[in-house]
């Protein structure tokens, strides 16, 4: 007589029942939250005051990305990702594919870029009233130091931030770059504020890139000529949140002919390049 051995399948339990119902909730509710996390990032990607590792405000300006740089020899951006920002300005650590004369892409992970609002610099030249030495052109200087300048008296010219134009949501919390303001509207705008005088002519001087490397924005200079004495006293800043407002450091305006600014430009008195740059354009056109 064999034995025969039968086995059977023992039923779950209440208990493990619901310890399988619990893991499996668990499991979803964990996956919901790694979803919802994602999406999460991806939009806080969008945002740049989520972004940014440190905002000290938000910036405005225009972001500058290179999408095609292979025929020019350029370098192409492959990430941008954004380390501090304020209303100024925004530094950001590029991922950067250089072009190669072989089939290997060089790629820069640790490219710093500096985001700042585009500038203009004008030479202005004097009102009829105030004529220069021989009766030929003279033009209205500043004299002035900053901070960068080690306390150093320096001569200037006018300078300013293009502002960037804004709006403002639904919300009426965050704020959409529409279209910067335009350079020459900017830079009457700053000599009316700075020099109290309205100008008829102005010739444009070009465009230059602050920093070919790592940005700073652009700079335009102009020469404003045929300038007479505005009525208007200038525009009193009282909003402090406005990108170019006026200068902390003193500034005295003092009168200079042509013979003494290109003296002046040649022996290095206009002491950061971009002043340098206007000057030197600018009295070529005399």
């Amino acid at each position: 007589m064999s034995n025969i051995t039968t086995s059977t399948k023992r039923p779950l339990g209440r208990q493990t029942f619901m310890r399988i119902a619990i893991l499996a909730l668990f499991a979803l509710v964990a996956f919901s939250v790694l979803e919802k996390g994602k999406e999460l990032i991806s939009q806080s990607m969008l945002d740049q005051d989520e972004y940014c590792l440190v905002s000290h405000g938000k910036y405005n300006g225009l972001i500058y990305e290179s999408s095609d740089s292979s025929s020019r020899g350029g370098g192409m951006t492959l990430a941008n990702q954004c380390l501090v920002q304020s209303k100024w300005m925004r530094l950001a650590q590029h991922s950067v594919q250089l072009p190669s004369s072989n089939s290997e892409q060089k790629i820069i992970d640790d490219w710093l870029w500096i985001d700042y609002h585009d500038r203009i610099n004008v030479l202005v030249e004097a009102p009829k009233t105030a004529p220069g030495e021989g009766g030929g052109a003279s033009f209205l200087i500043i004299e002035q130091t900053k901070y960068a300048l080690e306390s150093e008296m320096s001569l200037a010219v006018v300078g300013g931030i293009i502002e960037p134009t804004t709006q403002v949501d639904t919300n009426g919390q965050k704020t959409q770059v529409i279209m910067p303001e335009a350079p020459l509207m900017a830079a009457k705008r700053e000599v009316e504020e700075e020099m109290k005088v309205t100008c008829q002519t102005w010739i444009a001087l070009g465009k230059f890139r602050t920093d070919v490397n790592r940005g700073m924005g652009w700079v335009n200079p102009f020469l404003a000529r045929d300038c007479s004495y505005s009525s208007n006293e200038g525009i009193v800043e009282e909003n402090a949140n406005v990108i170019g407002g006026a200068d902390t450091e003193t500034q005295k305006i003092i009168t200079m002919s042509l013979s003494d600014v290109r003296q002046a430009v040649m022996a290095g008195r206009f002491l950061e390049v971009q002043w340098s740059n206007t000057v030197a354009l600018a009295v070529l056109r005399y």
